[in-house]
This record gives C-alpha cells, sequence and structure tokens, in this order.
C-alpha cells in the first residue's frame, strides 16, 4: 500500500511540473558559420550607407536617393537573415521583406528614369549688348536603335501578356543609368514576349518608349 502511494504522488508531482513548464520553447538554429561576421558587415553597411549618400540638393529628388538608400539597407538585412538565420517566422518575414522593399525599389528607379536630374543654378555673367543671333533649334536625338542597347541578362520572374508586361530580376542596365534589381517592364510589341515564361534565364535590351522603360528585344539565354 505504502508503494502505491508512492509512485502516486511522484505521478503526481510529476504532471504538477510539465504544467508549470511552458507549453512549448521556441527552438533556435545554432548560428551558421560566419554569421556574425556577416551581422557585423550589415551594420556597417547600414550606418554608412545613408551618411555617404550624395545629396542633389533638390527635395524631389534627394528624397528618392536616401528612400532607395534606406530600402536597399533594409534588403540586405533580410537577405543576410534568409543566408544565416534559421528560425522559421524570421525567414518568412526576411522574405517577405525582400519582394516587397524590391517592388519598392523598382517604383523609386523608374521614377528617377522619368524624372530629369536636378538642374545647377546657372552663375550669373553680364549681358552682352549686342548677343549673336540665336541658333535654329535643334531636334530631339532620335531613339537608339536596338542594335546599339546594351545587352542585360536576367531571369523572367512573371509574364503578363494580356497586359503587356513582363517581371524581371535583372542585372544593371547601363543605358538607363539602373542598377540590377526586380522590376516590372512594358512591352510595346507584345509578340516579345512570346516563348518566354517564369524561370526563363534571358538576355534582353530595354529603353524608353513614350516615357515607359520597356522590353524591346528579349531572347532565351543559352
Amino acid at each position: 500500500m505504502t508503494r502505491i502511494v508512492i509512485i502516486a504522488v511522484a505521478f503526481a508531482a510529476g504532471a504538477l511540473g510539465s504544467a508549470l513548464l511552458p507549453a512549448s520553447r521556441p527552438a533556435f538554429a545554432q548560428a551558421a558559420r560566419g554569421a556574425a561576421a556577416a551581422f557585423e558587415r550589415v551594420r556597417e553597411v547600414m550606418t554608412n550607407r545613408v551618411r555617404d549618400t550624395q545629396l542633389a540638393g533638390e527635395p524631389d529628388h534627394d528624397f528618392a536617393l536616401l528612400l532607395l538608400a534606406h530600402h536597399e539597407d533594409v534588403v540586405f538585412l533580410a537577405r543576410t537573415q534568409l543566408e544565416y538565420g534559421g528560425d522559421a517566422r524570421l525567414r518568412d518575414i526576411a522574405q517577405k521583406i525582400v519582394d516587397d522593399q524590391n517592388r519598392a525599389i523598382a517604383e523609386v528607379k523608374e521614377w528617377q528614369v522619368r524624372a530629369k536630374p536636378p538642374t545647377a543654378r546657372a552663375p550669373t555673367v553680364a549681358v552682352n549688348p549686342t548677343p549673336a543671333p540665336a541658333a535654329p533649334p535643334s531636334k530631339p536625338p532620335a531613339a537608339a536603335p536596338s542594335q546599339e542597347l546594351p545587352t542585360v541578362s536576367g531571369t523572367v520572374e512573371k509574364v503578363d501578356a494580356a497586359a503587356g508586361k513582363i517581371t524581371l530580376d535583372h542585372a544593371a542596365i547601363p543605358n538607363l543609368n539602373m542598377d540590377a534589381m526586380t522590376m516590372v517592364f512594358r512591352a510595346p510589341d507584345v509578340s516579345v514576349l512570346k516563348g518566354v515564361k517564369a524561370g526563363d534565364k534571358v538576355r534582353f535590351q530595354a529603353d524608353r518608349v513614350d516615357g515607359q522603360i520597356s522590353v524591346v528585344k528579349i531572347q532565351k539565354g543559352k
């Protein structure tokens, strides 16, 4: 009888102890090798990027420059978490940050391409009392033919032929002064979208067409 009582008391104590413990404990992954140095690098970059951004002296352009620096910092931080972090919830948050911030970066970059760069104030000069006759107005430069445009590599993220759009994760585009990013492009000639689909590696040319950043030529990469 005494033995039964002892066993019952021990069982009750164990059950009580289990009830007092947290229902679950978060499991944290062991820090990946190099993670500490990687996050130190993130802190250094995030500290310096905004500080080192060269402002243009015009409110709209300065806002765009600083906003881009902020978005790029956040993407860098999130990508570092995706590379080294082990918590599933934080990885989901980091991936959402990358997707959202890249869309925001694309929007700001598109505005920068469309907007005229700020014009420096001209210095005051003496007026010539006998000005020379005005030169005839020059014709606007014609759009560069496609063969003169740089060819850029990229990966197709999405094709929306009905809307005449394609989303590309692309390398830098020199003629548009655009860094590597993921961006939605117009396709004035939707026939260029035929034969390409999400996941394809491609090489393409882009330019401004009627004020919009557009893909003018695209082909599958080898």
